[in-house]
């Protein structure tokens, strides 16, 4: 019968030459060891660059239609979504034409035709 104490103390030093086969253990302060290589580094995900680019496809969507309808075309349009359901009438707040949707348009319309 062997002793609890011994047992124990035995399967301590199997999990420590187990970390150490790992390549853990020891390391001081200020150095780079095997932690350094191994910890998986967070990533920031990104939020401002692609809400962005949903932006700007949004803008550049809105004054190729404006620039390809014309802007009676396109009003005339909107009015009518702005008669139809709640999605329809979201849909025609965010199709309205802006200040810069007409800017891109009326860069965008020379090269239409």
């Amino acid at each position: 019968m062997a002793d609890p104490t011994m047992q124990n103390f035995a399967g301590r030093i199997r999990r420590i030459e187990k970390i150490h086969r790992k390549g853990g253990g020891f390391e001081a302060t200020g150095t780079l060891g095997q932690s350094f290589y191994s910890k998986s580094k967070r990533t920031k995900r990104p939020v401002l660059r692609p809400a962005l680019t949903v932006l700007a496809v949004f803008v550049c969507f809105k004054a190729l239609t404006l620039a390809h309808l014309g802007s009676a075309d396109y009003t005339a349009r909107l009015e009518g979504l702005r008669e139809g359901n709640t999605v329809q009438r979201v849909g025609a707040h965010l199709m309205a034409i802006d200040p810069i949707t007409q800017a891109a348009a009326a860069g965008i319309k020379p090269l239409l035709r």
